[in-house]
């Protein structure tokens, strides 16, 4: 844990964990629809050792790439979408099946405070004890993990680089580089584009059929007056959206207050992933 100083054995056995446990642990894990595959994940902490989460194997993950074709090949697995790490803080206990270690079936289960449980298998019984140790040390000195992790970058590539993002950048020279994406990587700008194009594109159709209008109603100017209705119409639902919107910000607020998260911090939600 980078602000957790060993102090005992405790202490050094936890920072050994987490150590391995940033590195990642390939796993099975069993989603919480039945009617769902099991999915090859990697399991992971983040740099802080504060939080939890899992992605998709990558070749890195294993010894050769001959054992990642055999384990994971290349449509074997989907690919994992990103999810909201999970504090460790709120893990409650690591639980295992008797039946199924005596079977050689590696199962365990993280049980979280306000947050799913987490239904995995481990690889060989090896990471499997590892894990058991590990994550009851966790649970058992939980208060350790209470202090949220704290992210202050210093520039916009660190934020880049966190989130894994590319903005579309041109190296017009050795070393020297131009964003001409202003911060943007090519598919943002190319949804950017689309939507400016289609709000435009809207906006001139709209008002050559309401010069048309104009040109051929009669001297009362029935279709523009109907033009001026649907206006005040489409500003009142403009105004109940962000009313609506502001009521669902409250609500995340007073959960984020009930699950002790801080202002930055992204709330859970169930995932079958």
């Amino acid at each position: 844990m980078a602000d957790v100083k060993p102090a005992d054995k405790v202490d050094e056995a936890i920072e050994e964990f987490l150590f391995h446990l940033k590195n990642g642990f390939v796993i099975t894990k069993l989603p919480k629809n039945t009617l769902r595959s099991p999915q090859r994940r990697v399991l992971f902490c983040d740099e802080s050792g504060h939080m939890i989460n899992w992605r998709s194997a990558r070749q890195g993950d294993y010894a050769t790439k001959a054992e990642y074709l055999a384990d994971c090949g290349h449509n074997a697995y989907s690919e994992s979408k990103k999810k909201v790490s999970i504090p460790l803080s709120a893990l409650v206990s690591c639980q295992y099946s008797k039946d199924k270690f005596e079977s050689k079936e590696f199962f365990m289960r993280l049980v979280f405070d306000g947050h799913r449980n987490l239904d995995i298998k481990l690889m060989n019984q090896q990471d499997f004890e590892y894990c058991m140790d590990g994550f009851e040390l966790i649970a058992k000195n939980s208060d350790r993990f209470m202090k949220p992790p704290s992210f202050r970058p210093d520039s916009m590539q660190e934020v880049w680089d966190a989130d894994d993002y590319h903005p579309l950048v041109w190296e017009y020279s050795p070393g020297k580089t131009c964003n001409i994406g202003c911060g943007n990587d090519v598919e943002d700008i190319l949804l950017i584009s689309s939507c400016y194009g289609c709000l435009w594109s809207f906006l001139v159709a709209f008002y050559a059929l309401l010069m048309k209008g104009a040109l051929d109603a009669d001297e009362k100017s029935t279709l523009l007056m109907m033009y001026l209705v649907f206006g005040v119409v489409y500003v009142g639902l403009v105004g109940l959206a962000v009313y609506t919107g502001q009521m669902e910000e409250d609500a995340k607020q007073k959960k984020r207050k009930q699950l002790g998260l801080g202002e930055d911090d992204e709330l859970p939600f169930d995932d079958d992933e």
